[in-house]
């Protein structure tokens, strides 16, 4: 069975991998997996984007999506890689960044760093636009 993981940093927001996530497990019949990464020191909420989150995920659950949702506590790809090893993650779905040119070449080279520490496929998801 797929086991498809969407990572959710607090600081920027996948909310189109999330969809894209849900849609395709509802369709393959494979298990979702949300990973909320909070930057912040331990014990922080995340706030508004972990609520928005987890009514995401409850709706998810409601229509049928076999999803299970995770926080962890630091450095977002840390998290990704550890997460993706410890729960034999099939398929990672990033979202790229939007387009901005000063930051296009940061994102990529972040990407393919996480890339090369992972042993799964990885499916990206572009933003649409406003």
């Amino acid at each position: 069975m797929e086991r498809i993981l969407v990572g959710i940093d607090e600081r920027r927001v996948h909310w189109e991998a999330l969809a894209h996530g849900c849609s395709l497990a509802r369709r393959i019949r494979a298990r979702l997996y949300v990973l909320f990464v909070n930057g912040t020191r331990a014990g922080a909420s995340g706030g508004a984007v972990r609520q928005r989150l987890e009514l995401l995920v409850g709706a998810a659950k409601a229509e049928g999506v076999p999803v299970e949702y995770f926080i962890a506590e630091g450095g977002y790809e840390d998290a990704i890689v550890s997460f993706v090893n410890t729960h034999g993650i099939t398929l990672l779905i990033h979202e790229a960044a939007p387009i901005d040119h000063a930051a296009t070449g940061h994102a990529v080279s972040a990407l393919q760093a996480l890339r090369h520490r992972i042993s799964c496929r990885v499916e990206i998801v572009n933003p649409k636009r406003a």
